[in-house]
């Protein structure tokens, strides 16, 4: 019982420090927010926050993780028994620009200034976005029958790729608006793949 009950107070810990961490994270960007400050604005010892998140980057991407999860429950809320696969791809694309708009500061990082940020933490730690790849290759199946899941998965991975070249641009540019972006990033996505886009 008490065991359980360790468990509990230190996930209600966890989500407070993400919580105040998220703060941080989309005032001041990751490489100026400090664990000192966070422990500071929490109200608890670095220790603790080491304790928890092991060091600076594993908190970054608990962050992440944090925020898919609610990506995710905003993704699938949108979705209702008459969107065709088109609208699917179209409501990930436009909810991930927002998010983007929404956490430039705490985002930026992994795109602008470091590409392969993520490449170098999935040595260390599992990929945060999994849970979105499964639902993007779901739906390229759904375009497709005849496709199996590595090559859906593979154009989960692509679309990504190829929406994530609009954010880069966007960060070091601000030339285009990216939420009027969205039709034409999944139109000239599935052109490639070269489905039905009506499915």
């Amino acid at each position: 019982m008490a065991k359980k009950i360790n468990e509990k107070m230190k996930e209600i810990k966890k989500d407070l420090l993400l919580e105040e961490a998220s703060t941080l994270f989309e005032t001041v960007g990751y490489e100026n927010m400090k664990i000192s400050d966070l422990a500071k604005n929490a109200g608890v010892s670095q220790s603790t926050i080491y304790a928890i998140f092991v060091n600076k980057e594993g908190l970054y991407l608990e962050y992440i993780r944090y925020h898919i999860k609610g990506f995710m429950e905003e993704l699938n809320s949108s979705i209702t028994p008459n969107s065709t696969n088109r609208d699917k791809i179209e409501a990930f694309i436009k909810l991930k620009f927002s998010y983007y708009i929404q956490k430039e500061k705490a985002l930026q990082h992994t795109l602008k200034n470091n590409p392969l940020f993520f490449n170098t933490l999935y040595n260390d730690f599992n990929n945060p976005f999994d849970e979105v790849y499964e639902f993007l290759a779901n739906t390229f199946k759904q375009f497709d029958s005849n496709v199996d899941d590595t090559e859906a998965t593979k154009r989960a991975y692509a679309l990504s790729g190829y929406s994530d070249g609009y954010i880069s641009f966007w960060m070091v540019t601000k030339n285009i608006d990216l939420i009027e972006s969205v039709h034409e990033v999944c139109t000239t996505f599935l052109a490639t793949l070269k489905v039905d886009t009506h499915g």
